[in-house]
């Protein structure tokens, strides 16, 4: 009776050894997939952010004016050589 005891208790401490290893294991493997899918939201953060900054730039109102003075050549008209043509 005393062996089988033994056997048992023995038997049960390598099954709790195997299961703590295998759970630490486990543990480094989910952690190790946090780590790379926090630095794939660093990433997409910063590309939204760069995004956001681009789409701000692009969607200011005077943007195409400044754009075609600068590329043109443009100039603002004095308000006297203005010609209104009436319909």
């Amino acid at each position: 009776m005393q062996k089988i005891l033994v056997s048992v208790l023995l038997v049960s401490c390598i099954g709790s050894g195997l299961a703590v290893i295998y759970a630490k294991h486990h543990s480094r493997l989910k952690f190790k997939e946090m780590q790379r899918l926090e630095h794939a939201l660093n990433e997409l953060d910063i590309s939204w952010e760069r995004l956001t900054l681009e789409e701000k730039m692009l969607s200011e109102h005077n943007r195409a004016e400044r754009k075609a003075r600068k590329n043109m050549g443009l100039i603002d008209l004095d308000r006297k050589a203005i010609v209104y043509i009436q319909l």
